[in-house]
This record gives structure tokens, sequence and C-alpha cells, in this order.
């Protein structure tokens, strides 16, 4: 199961989940009056990404969880369930979705948080059907542009990092063709000392600092989108240390944003970073 999928190469990987980054024109811009807001997170999906070394990196790249039939993600879960939770036990009690749900509405209630200005907001747990997506796009003839956030989040083998994976893409006009995609990075370290110890961590209080993890998570993204689509500029140079399928590595690319505690910036490919200053 997946086993083809360990050929995917570390820059593969690391471009996270498109294969290209198209800014939103400013034309494009501007005749966005509304936008209603879809945020896909399979649930399921974190039971492969929480696997042993190999099928994190399998995972990493693609939002496979999140584009697989839902009977196949509950098959798949239930033969691969007891092999993780003896990975990562209680933290599978926790839903990234309920988390996910109370960040993006948060923030997007916030005036000014966000570029567009946003009709409505909701977090799902697989894609809509193709007939139905297919007629939500040809909405946007005349309604509100549609968006859709493709989001996979994994704990890094080793317990060593949080991270999310997450691609934008806006349909507008009643085009077929996207108007504007991007992939967003979010990356935490989690790690320091045994597996017991950062499980003990993150569960502790009933979750909170998995919890507040996941909602730091969703707003960042929202963040970086809403940046990208407004047409942050690059600037300088700026680097980080990445967690890939449990080892550091060091990153670098275009920074496009200030913020006390992280590193922002856009790779060669246009995908979006926000990474912990102080990781390893």
């Amino acid at each position: 199961m997946l086993r083809f999928l360990l050929a995917l190469s570390v820059p593969l990987l690391l471009g996270a989940c498109a294969p290209f980054h198209r800014p939103l024109a400013a034309a494009d811009r501007h005749t966005v009056q509304e936008v209603d807001v879809r945020v896909v997170v399979a649930q399921e999906s974190f039971m492969f990404s929480a696997q042993a070394p190999g099928l994190s990196a399998a995972t990493g790249g693609g939002l496979i969880g999140a584009l697989i039939d839902s009977s196949v993600q509950q098959s798949r879960q239930k033969d691969m369930s007891a092999e993780v939770q003896a990975i990562v036990g209680p933290l599978l009690d926790y839903d990234y979705r309920a988390e996910a749900g109370l960040a993006a509405n948060a923030m997007l209630a916030e005036p000014g948080a966000f570029p567009l200005k946003v009709r409505s907001s909701q977090v799902l747990a697989a894609m809509p059907l193709k007939a139905e997506q297919d007629a939500r796009i040809a909405a946007t003839k005349t309604g509100p542009a549609y968006m859709v956030l493709l989001l996979q989040y994994a704990l890094e083998p080793g317990l060593g990092a949080f991270t999310t994976r997450t691609s934008a893409i806006l349909w507008q006009g009643g085009n077929k063709e996207p108007s504007y995609r991007a992939s967003a990075i979010f990356q935490t370290p989690i790690g320091g000392g045994t597996r017991a110890t950062v499980i003990r961590r993150l569960a502790a209080n009933d979750g909170q600092v998995l919890r507040s993890v996941m909602r730091d998570s969703m707003t960042q993204t929202l963040h970086l989108v809403g940046m990208d689509i407004a047409g942050a500029r690059s600037g300088a140079v700026k680097t980080s240390r990445f967690n890939v399928n449990g080892s550091w590595v060091t990153l670098a690319g275009q920074g496009f944003d200030d913020q006390a505690g992280r590193v922002v910036f856009r790779d060669q490919d246009g995908a979006m970073y926000s990474l912990r200053s102080t990781a390893p």
C-alpha cells in the first residue's frame, strides 16, 4: 500500500502541494467581490503521515489523504490503526478539523485579516464529488468566487516537528481554470526527549499544546495565502531549518513577511513556508 510513492524525491516533497504557483493577477483580484472558502482536511491522512520513516515522505508532497475516496481512507485507517496507535497513541484523539474551523472562523472574521471579502467559510472532511465541484465552479460566473484549501498534516518521524502542507486554489468568473494556485507549508518543532515524553507534553491538559499548534498552523496558512493573494513582494533571502522525514535540513528563499519567532519565505518554485526561527 502506497509503496510506489517511496520513490518521491526530496525536492518534490519540499515543493509540497502544487506543481506550480499561479499568482492572482491584479485584474482578477479587483473583480472578486466575495469568496466562499472551503478547507478540506482528511483526518485519516494523519494516519499515514504518522507511520514509520518512509511513509511520511510518501504522503508529504501530494495531499494524498485529502484526495483519495473516503471509503478507501476508512479501509486503510482500519488496516493501519494498530500500528499507528502504537506510534502516536492518544494524539489520534484530537480532531484537526475542529481546531482548523475555530482558527479559520476567528481569523476570517477579523476585519482586514484577509484581502478578499469572505462570504462563507467551512471545513470539510473530503473533496466534493466531481459533479458538485464542477457545478460550484460554474456558479462563480454569476456568484461569489470559490476557494478550496486542500490540507494535509503530519507529525514527522521521530515526533520532531508538526507540519501542514496546503494547496490553495481559487476559481472565479465561471472559468474551469483556476485564476490562483499556490502552496503553503507550515512547520513547528515539537521534539525534545523520548517519544513518550513528547506525546505526554502534546496531550497534557486535554491536548492543549497540540490543539494550539493545530490552530496556529491554520492561522499561519491563511496568513500566507492572504499575503500572496494581496501581491506581497519578495525581499531579502532568508534561511531556516526544516524537518524532512525526521531529519533537519536548511532551506532558503525570498522573504516576504516579518514575524516574531517565525521565518517566512518563498522557494524557487513559489511554495510558501512559515517556519520557526528557533528550529534545531
